[in-house]
């Protein structure tokens, strides 16, 4: 089965490198040829099997986003395949790792995580999305849509996932300077059962779209959990306010009664103060942050399938 996005590929990067890129309709895409694993490998982030030393190594995770600042920490990666698992490494460079989150499909995206989507015919649809953060917390979702309307499902579980994270350094210890960390990553073909393959592995010679990205939040934990309560005491008092406007067609004050008049004003002169602490410092914390991408993305952000790059199963 050769899967290829419908996009006109006009130049085929050569299998040996792992990074050259493909120049498409969309534009240049990054190109990686995955090598077959001889052995199982063991998922335990240490990454020390010949396999791994021996495949291709991606150095280039750029920066995205409207943002083309140089990248202060690096992230490196590794693909692999075998006849059960789509195999995936990240090194992480990071000076201060940390995460919140504990439960699986918490919003990792919102603190330090690395991400894989893979949509086999780069259609934008039925594709699953993989998350680790250093903690070792993960998040698996399936995108059955971008556009025109999103459409996704975290309750849809990858059964057989292994993942694993080994840090050097302190997670959550901001006084201590950290080395980094990686991630090792094991995806069960069958996870694509959504996906146009069916659950299929690929052939030997077929080419698959994916993407690879990671989030480094040098902000770090302490300014997250000042954000997460301020935004806890937001909330309620934005609900209470949507609420005053139901069943109006226009948000204009003198549109309410004056019962609901008196109510929104209260309501904005609790909320004003916060948000004038919550503002800038949610600024503060996006410009503190890091978004790097293998295949870039641009301005458009992490679901962008067409930019996806191609990855070609080699034997």
């Amino acid at each position: 089965m050769r899967l290829i996005a419908p996009v006109l590929i006009l130049l085929l990067a050569r299998p040996a490198l792992a990074a050259a890129p493909l120049v498409t309709a969309a534009g240049p895409l990054s190109y990686y040829a995955v090598q077959r694993a001889d052995t199982p490998l063991v998922i335990d982030g240490k990454l020390d099997e010949f396999a791994w030393e021996k495949s291709s190594q991606i150095n280039n995770l750029e920066r995205i986003l409207n943002d083309y600042d140089q990248v202060d920490f690096p992230t490196r990666a590794k693909m692999l395949w075998d006849d059960e698992y789509f195999y995936f490494a990240f090194v992480c460079q990071d000076a201060d790792m940390w995460s919140i989150f504990t439960a699986e499909d918490d919003p990792l995206w919102s603190e330090e995580v690395v991400e894989i989507f893979i949509d086999p015919d780069g259609d934008g649809k039925h594709y699953l999305e993989v998350e680790v953060s250093p903690s070792n917390v993960i998040v698996d979702l399936l995108i059955y849509s971008v556009s025109p309307q999103w459409h996704s499902s975290k309750d849809w579980d990858i059964a057989g996932l292994k993942t694993a994270v080994q840090t050097h350094g302190t997670v959550n210890d901001s006084l201590r300077l950290d080395r980094g960390w990686t991630a090792e990553i094991a995806i069960p073909w069958a996870a694509m059962a959504d996906s146009v393959t069916g659950g299929a592995r690929p052939a030997a010679g077929d080419i698959w779209r994916l993407n690879l990205y990671r989030i480094e939040r040098k902000a770090g934990r302490a300014l997250k959990s000042q954000l997460d309560a301020l935004e806890a005491e937001v909330a309620p008092l934005q609900d209470e306010i949507e609420a005053l406007w139901q069943g109006t067609t226009a948000r204009d004050p003198k549109r309410l009664d004056d019962e609901r008049r008196r109510q929104l004003s209260a309501l904005n002169a609790r909320l004003n103060p916060i948000m004038e602490r919550l503002t800038p410092l949610q600024h503060h914390y996006r410009q503190q942050t890091e978004f790097t991408a293998w295949s870039e993305t641009y301005t458009r952000g992490f679901h962008h399938p067409a930019r996806f790059g191609a990855v070609q199963f080699m034997d």
